[in-house]
Formats: structure tokens, C-alpha cells, sequence
């Protein structure tokens, strides 16, 4: 005779069992009647008592975790999740963005379609050349399925091998090889998207079609590819190259929407980064995007980058909204669409709750993402959270220590402590390794004037306003600050919000600037930007 479970494996109520698997009662009576749910019944009195045994729930739920996924009766079924690691290259080194490419194009194709939750690609992409478990890398990035393959090309002939993998016991689903022309990548793309919708036994509600081709133009695709490959690697010099790349792609092909869109992600990048005069930067990468929603006016990053200029630069924060809205429901899995939303337009504004929400919902996409932990990080400067600031900024460091954004937030969450001489450390590190980037010029001596060093940061000072290049007034403001010239601060504020610096937007919820708030020229300029509640 079978002995009875102990008290701790058993739920004794639907209520229980509902909480246990995280589906609603509704949902689980009818699975117990179609899916075969392990339900079990107290003989006796008008209406059985019902219960279930945790053991036999958990055995049930691994026969079946991987085809829960949403079908035509199961709308509050859990979406199946997926990670598609980086395609390994056997070709040549500079083969390495064409590898990249296949895989993120996979990663677009599976996101737009219902019942699959995807890994963005800087998580999954987190695992490049590391040998780990694949059940592992399953439970890191919260998957069900891994897919992964490689690539090898020789002259105008294309091989790709890829397979599918059950992240939780570790077995294949699928597997196969692809011999194509080199012209066939898109078929080869489709090819290996329907195959694992086939795999993982995704019954859709409706036909639903493949990722659209945004170019007919081979060469034209190879050129955005490799000016993404670039625009990835996030320093000043790569960005730079990146835009040669999409402009040669726009060239060969005038209607290449996504082109049109990295062209002008490129020059915002570059006004960020100091590389451009912030006016000239968004003039041109306006009409870029204006011309790839003329194009396609369905791609949700082009609406989101929209939003960023209504707001940033235009200060009409509402149209901003307004595109941002539009992009979150194009683009409803695009980690960069909410951590744009939240940078951009909810936290100059003081929307700090809605802020931290969007930035959370991309790390559920992407939880490896060195931007979106650094983003967290500098929502908790803002919150006046320096301690816990700081270490979610030395967690985006540590998966990337190469993201220079993160150190300049990382010295200011250490300098908002008191810890000048470790905020000192981090920016002259960074600026080193940055080749004098005059946002950590003017940190570093911002920093320097605090601990009394006034002669190194006047001459930091003198180095910046000697560059031939575009200037950053945001830079000279905070030396200033740093040297006790209130009036002179105000005055470079004054003019970074008149070139539309992208780091004005800091000036409402960024603590540097509270011994400001109360003067009259400072809330002119918070007036000015439509910017007009005071922190509190």
C-alpha cells in the first residue's frame, strides 16, 4: 500500500495549488480535464476536498515546461522561453559580424512571434567563447530552450549549422545543416526560425509571418551588419566607423529603413559621447530617421529614437510620450525602447517609479545587460540611493568594463558618499582608457577641486577649451561647480541647454545640481526645458 506523502509535500486547496504553480484555478480545472494535472480527492461529504502532492506537480511540470506555451485555449499560459547564443565563426576573423548577424536576425525573427519570450541579444551573446553547461546557461538567462550553432564561409558558399537544445535536461530538439549560396541567408534565417517553432511544438492562434526583409540588397545587408558590429562595441572610434558603414549601406540602397535608423542612432551616440556639436548631430540624424519612417513606419525603434528628439532636443515632452507609446507597442520585447523611454523622457520629468518599471521589464528580456544594471544604477543616484547605486553600477562593470558609461555613474555614486579618493581612482582609470573624453575631463576635475587640487583641474580645464573639437559645456559646468564659480556653472548650463547637450536631461533628478535648485537662473532653465518640478 502506497504511504501517504509527508504535511509539507501536500497542498490542500486549489487556492495552494494555484499560488504553487502560478496559474490561475480556472486555468488548472481545466487542465486537470485536458492535460492530465495530478489532482487527487478526499472521499466523503457533498463536495470532495481536493489536494495535490508537490512531487507529482513538479514531475508533471517538467514532462510539459517545454510546451506551455500559448495556445489557442491557454491564454494565461507562461510564454516559452528562448536564448540564441552567438553563431560560432569557422571562417576568417572579419567574418565575425556576419555570424553576429545571423543570430541576432534569428533573435528579431522569434520575438515578433506569439508564445515565445526571447533573450535579448546582449545577454545571450554575454556567453561568447565560454564552455558552460548548457542547463546552466538555461537557468542564468531563465530559458527553457538554448539555440545555438555556427557558421563557415568559402567564397560565395554559405554553411550553417544550428541546433536546438532543452535547457532544462539538456537534450536535443532539433538539429540540422544548411548548404546554401551566400545569397540564400535569408531563406536560411526563415529556414531556422520555423524550424524551431516546429521543434518546441508552438501551436499559434493565427498565422503569423517571418521577421519582413528590410533590403533586396545583399551588399547593402552585409554593410548594416557590420556597422551594427560596431555600433555594439560603444567607444567613440567604432561609432565613428559604424557611421561610414550605414551611410555605404544607405548608398546601395536608399530604402534600406534600418540603415537609415543606425545612421541616426549613430550621430546621437556621437552627441552623447562628445564626438559631434549636439545641434548638427540631431539635424542630421533626424533626417535619417524621418526618411526610415517615411519607409516603414512600423519599426518601434525608429518611433522610440523619435521620442528622443521631441524630447530632448524640442522639449515637447508630450509628443515624446506619444512616440514613445508608439514604439512600445510596435516593439513590445525591444529592451532599448524601454531603457531609451526611461533615460530619456520618464526620468528628466521625475517619473522615477514608471522609470525603474520600463528598466525592469528589459532586464526580464535582457538580464545580463551591462546598460540596463548601469541604468538602474544611476535611477538609484537619483533616488539618492548612492549605496545600493554603487553596487549595481560594479555589477554592470563587471559584465562589461569596457562600458565607460557605468565608471563615470560608478565615480559619481562614489564621490555622492564621500569617497572622493575612490571616485578619483575610477575616473582617471577611465579617462585613460577612453583617450580623454572630455566628460571624464571634467569629472576628474570636478573631483580633484573637491579634494583641494585646484591647480590640476584649472589645467584640465584649459586642455578642454584647447581641443579642436566640439566643446561639452556640460564638462565646463561641473568644473566650475567643482572650483566654487557658481555664476560661471550657470552660465555653461545656459549654453549646453541651448546646444542641446543630451545630459541636460540630468539636471531635474540628478542630486549634483540640489545646491542649484533654489536659484532663480536655475529653474529659468528647468522652466525652459518644460522641466518645472523641483525634486523634492
Amino acid at each position: 500500500m502506497r504511504q501517504p506523502a509527508p504535511d509539507a509535500e501536500i497542498l490542500n486547496s486549489w487556492k495552494e495549488i494555484s499560488r504553487y504553480l502560478n496559474y490561475d484555478v480556472r486555468t488548472l480545472q481545466r487542465w486537470e480535464l485536458t492535460r492530465g494535472l495530478p489532482m487527487r480527492r478526499m472521499p466523503g461529504g457533498t463536495k470532495p476536498g481536493v489536494y495535490a502532492v508537490k512531487s507529482e506537480l513538479d514531475s508533471w511540470r517538467r514532462s510539459r515546461s517545454l510546451h506551455t506555451a500559448v495556445r489557442e485555449d491557454d491564454s494565461a499560459a507562461t510564454p516559452l522561453s528562448i536564448a540564441v547564443l552567438p553563431f560560432l565563426n569557422l571562417a576568417r576573423d572579419e567574418d565575425q559580424y556576419f555570424a553576429d548577424g545571423l543570430a541576432d536576425e534569428i533573435i528579431t525573427a522569434l520575438s515578433i512571434l506569439p508564445g515565445f519570450r526571447v533573450t535579448a541579444r546582449t545577454s545571450s551573446f554575454a556567453f561568447r567563447g565560454k564552455e558552460q553547461d548548457i542547463r546552466e546557461i538555461g537557468r542564468k538567462l531563465n530559458a527553457h530552450a538554448v539555440l545555438e550553432g555556427s557558421i563557415r564561409r568559402s567564397g560565395d558558399r554559405l554553411r550553417v549549422t544550428a541546433q536546438l537544445i532543452d535547457a532544462s535536461e539538456g537534450y536535443h530538439l532539433w538539429s540540422e545543416r544548411f548548404d546554401r549560396e551566400l545569397t540564400d541567408v535569408f531563406a536560411i534565417q526563415d529556414d531556422i526560425t520555423r524550424a524551431v517553432v516546429e521543434a518546441l511544438r508552438l501551436r499559434l492562434t493565427h498565422a503569423v509571418p517571418l521577421a519582413r526583409r528590410r533590403t533586396e540588397n545583399l551588399d547593402a545587408y552585409h554593410l548594416w551588419l557590420k556597422g551594427r558590429y560596431h555600433t555594439l562595441r560603444q567607444t567613440p572610434n567604432e561609432i565613428l566607423r559604424s557611421r561610414e558603414l550605414f551611410g555605404q549601406a544607405i548608398a546601395l540602397d536608399p530604402d534600406f529603413a534600418r540603415a537609415h535608423i543606425g545612421l541616426a542612432e549613430s550621430y546621437w551616440e556621437g552627441a552623447v559621447l562628445g564626438l559631434d556639436r549636439p545641434r548638427d548631430a540631431v539635424a542630421i540624424g533626424r533626417r535619417s530617421l524621418l526618411k526610415a519612417l517615411d519607409i516603414d513606419y512600423s519599426l518601434g525603434e525608429a518611433h522610440a529614437m523619435l521620442g528622443v528628439y521631441l524630447g530632448v532636443h524640442d522639449f515637447d515632452w508630450e509628443a515624446g510620450e506619444r512616440a514613445f507609446r508608439r514604439g512600445l507597442e510596435l516593439s513590445p520585447a525591444s529592451p532599448q525602447v524601454r531603457i531609451r523611454y526611461a533615460t530619456w523622457l520618464l526620468e528628466p520629468n521625475l517619473r522615477l517609479d514608471e522609470a525603474r518599471a520600463e528598466l525592469e521589464s528589459a532586464l526580464g528580456f535582457d538580464p545580463l545587460s551591462p546598460i540596463i544594471h548601469a541604468c538602474l544604477g544611476h535611477e538609484l543616484i537619483f533616488r539618492r540611493n548612492f549605496r545600493e547605486a554603487s553596487k549595481e553600477l560594479e555589477l554592470a562593470i563587471e559584465l562589461d568594463a569596457c562600458y565607460w558609461m557605468a565608471h563615470l555613474m560608478l565615480a559619481g555614486s562614489y564621490a555622492f558618499q564621500g569617497r572622493f579618493d575612490e571616485s578619483l581612482a575610477v575616473c582617471e582609470k577611465s579617462l585613460e582608457a577612453t583617450g580623454q573624453n572630455q566628460l571624464f575631463m571634467g569629472a576628474t576635475a570636478l573631483v580633484l577641486a573637491i579634494l583641494g587640487d585646484r591647480q590640476r583641474a584649472e589645467e584640465i580645464r584649459r586642455r578642454i577649451t584647447d581641443m579642436n573639437s566640439y566643446v561639452s559645456k556640460v564638462a565646463l559646468a561641473w568644473i566650475s561647480m567643482g572650483l566654487g564659480e557658481p555664476e560661471l556653472c550657470l552660465n555653461w548650463l545656459e549654453k549646453a541647454v541651448e546646444e542641446r547637450e543630451p545630459l541636460i536631461v540630468e539636471l531635474n533628478p540628478k542630486p549634483l545640481y540640489d545646491t542649484f535648485r533654489p536659484h532663480p537662473r536655475f529653474r529659468r532653465l528647468l522652466s525652459e526645458m518644460g522641466l518645472v518640478k523641483p525634486v523634492p
